[in-house]
This record gives structure tokens, sequence and C-alpha cells, in this order.
């Protein structure tokens, strides 16, 4: 009979060590372009289905108006899943930068790279203010204060995280025979 492993987290905490700055451009990256997409279908989603309100053959049933209805209410949600994709990918950062042993005489190459990361967070939020600020788009934009608020402040909140994860990864006490 196989006994199961007590530690096998530690294992596993042991193997697969990447950095946690993968984790903080992949923050960088997911998140404009999923503000992107929140932002494009909340503007086209209520003229699609105002249009298709107008279609008298669709109309007929109240299964088919409460379906648009539906799309609509669910619209008004958008934003407030972003918010909430952000604060998890946030948390599961921070997971995962206390899941990674490091040694401290990486500080400097993190230092460099979280540098590079604020460059990139830069170039993405500039892109994000091309969108919002379009004549198109504008009206909506305003509309999603959580989207709006994140991006705005976009540049600290990428050096606030980077920080709090140098600090989770090369602060905490070592384990007995980690490096």
């Amino acid at each position: 009979m196989i006994k199961p492993d007590k530690n096998k987290w530690l294992n596993i905490k042991r193997k697969n060590k990447k950095g946690s700055m993968i984790d903080i451009f992949f923050l960088i990256v997911f998140m404009v372009g999923l503000a992107i997409f929140i932002l494009i279908m909340s503007h086209v989603t209520p003229k699609i289905t105002d249009g298709l309100k107008q279609i008298d053959e669709l109309n007929e049933t109240n299964e088919s108006r409460q379906a648009l209805n539906a799309v609509e209410s669910n619209n008004d949600k958008l934003d407030g899943i972003l918010l909430f994709v952000f604060v998890g990918l946030i948390i599961g950062i921070f997971i995962t930068a206390f899941l990674i042993d490091s040694h401290p005489i990486f500080v400097p190459i993190y230092i460099f790279l979280l540098g590079f990361a604020v460059l990139i967070g830069v170039i993405m939020n500039k892109v994000y203010e091309s969108f919002y600020n379009s004549e198109v788009l504008n009206e909506t934009a305003r509309e999603l204060t959580f989207t709006t608020a994140i991006l705005n402040n976009y540049v600290p909140i990428v050096i606030g995280v980077g920080i709090i994860t140098m600090i989770i990864i090369f602060a905490k006490p070592k384990q007995q025979g980690n490096v």
C-alpha cells in the first residue's frame, strides 16, 4: 500500500521555481487587454441589443425580450468582473511569491526587472488611454468606474504589487535545506 506524502506541497514548492516577475508581466498585459475588451463590449452590446429589439420577429415572444434584457443587465456587470479578476490576480501573485524560495543575491535582478515591468506598465497604460480618449469610446469608458480607477492608477499599482511581491519573496524566513 502506497502512503501519501504528507509534505507533497513542499515538494511541489521546490520544483518549478519560476520568478514572480512573470506573474507581474502577465498582470500588466492581461489586465489592459481585459479592460480594452470590456470597454469595447460595453460599447457594442447596447447597440446590438437595441438593433435586435427593433426587429419585430425577434420580439414576438417573452423569452426573446427577456434574453435581450438579460444581455443588457449583464453588460453592467462587466466593470465589477474586471475588479474581481484584478484583485484575484494580485492575491494569486502574492501567494505565488510566498511559494518561491529565492536567495537575496537576486534582489538587484528583481529590481531591474521591476523597472522594466514599470516601463511596460506605462506603455500599456498609454495603449488603454488611446482607447479611453477616442471619441467613440469616451462616453462608455466614463461609465466603467472600476476600470477607469484601476487604469488611471496603473503604474503606482504595478510598483506597489512589485515591491510587496519582492518583500514577500526575499524577506521571508528560509526553511531547512533551501538555498
